[in-house]
């Protein structure tokens, strides 16, 4: 049996779903193509640049080929969104919360609601933080407590740091957003946000603080090191493999059907 008969995964949304299929920074697109090898055909429907209100049309586009009657099942429909749409850095698209959170129900409502597409799992991944740490991040030991605050205070009225935080809202707002869809046991969120945060953690040590959250630029707080993103937006080996970890876990204990092991090759 051809590849173009086996079951489905759609991987859906911006940069952080599109170049996750990259060999250098081995993102959680290649994981599951890798993992699923000769079980599923895991296509990448990431557009880099996009925001959820300009994917609308390939949204569409990928529900017209997914339930047409030749097409094979769609098993997994991963919605990775919001690192564009909350983003206020610069000359950027930036997609306001009700609108962005019409767009997500929008994506989940058309895809429980297909006749074509009744056991198609849907899991919504919420926006990983920023790394906006400046070259002075750690000399705030070196400085008064005054002149920290000072200077936290100025820093916070910057783009950066309204973007990390906008980016936070956005990702807590999404994981509420899943929630609200549990009951049909099709939907489940994944906080990478948070998967983040926690793997920093546990490979540094030392204990959050809200007031001085990692990646936030302010003085003081930790910074993702090398191997955690490329650019302080987009993600390397270290960010992806903490996604590709959580992802999977999450998808093989909530849905086990949906575990390689379960899924014949063909």
């Amino acid at each position: 049996m051809s590849y173009k008969h086996r079951p489905v995964f759609v991987l859906f949304g911006d940069s952080l779903t599109e170049w996750s299929f990259d060999e250098d920074t081995r993102g959680f697109g290649l994981f599951l193509r890798e993992m699923y090898e000769g079980r599923v055909e895991v296509v990448n429907e990431g557009q880099a640049g996009y925001t959820s209100t300009r994917l609308k049309p390939n949204f569409t586009r990928i529900i017209t080929r997914t339930t047409s009657p030749t097409a094979p099942p769609t098993l997994l429909f991963t919605i990775f969104l919001g690192a564009n749409d909350a983003c206020i850095i610069g000359d950027t698209a930036y997609i306001p919360w009700p609108e962005f959170e019409s767009n997500m129900r929008m994506f989940i409502e058309t895809i429980l609601t297909q006749d074509a597409m009744p056991n198609t799992k849907i899991v919504l991944i919420g926006p990983p933080p920023i790394n906006a740490a400046s070259a002075d991040s750690d000399i705030g030991a070196k400085q008064t407590a005054r002149e920290v605050e000072e200077v936290n205070e100025w820093r916070k009225g910057g783009q950066r740091y309204k973007t990390y935080v906008s980016k936070k809202r956005y990702a807590e707002g999404m994981m509420g957003i899943a929630g609200e869809y549990g009951e049909t046991g099709r939907v489940v969120g994944l906080d990478f946000w948070r998967e983040m945060v926690d793997a920093l953690y546990e490979e540094e040590g030392g204990v959050y603080d809200e007031e001085l959250p990692p990646g936030s630029g302010l003085l003081g707080a930790k910074c993702f090191g090398e191997g955690w993103f490329t650019d302080g937006l987009h993600l390397d080996v270290k960010g992806y493999a903490v996604l590709s970890k959580a992802l999977f876990e999450l998808v093989t204990k909530t849905w086990p059907e949906l575990a390689p092991e379960r899924l014949e090759v063909v």
